[in-house]
């Protein structure tokens, strides 16, 4: 999942960090550069996250994907 950081939230980055665990939130990385942060969640803890201060939004992380071995055929 990716959760976007309001940009006058960002000096209290760390706090807006530990409101998302304690909501349910497993943070993976933060990423102050660009005001975001990567984890997972329960879907059901989603709503939870969205109503945390300092948040923009959060979204789904798409399917992953992968490069076929340079030896294979055209997919």
């Amino acid at each position: 999942m990716l959760v976007v950081v309001d940009d006058g939230a960002l000096g209290g980055l760390m706090a807006v960090v530990a409101a998302l665990e304690a909501a349910g939130m497993r943070v993976d990385r933060v990423l102050p550069e660009i005001a975001t942060i990567t984890g997972a969640a329960e879907p059901g803890a989603f709503a939870a996250l969205r109503g945390v201060s300092g948040v923009d939004s959060v979204e789904r992380a798409g399917p992953g994907f992968s490069i076929p071995h340079p030896g294979k055929g055209v997919q």
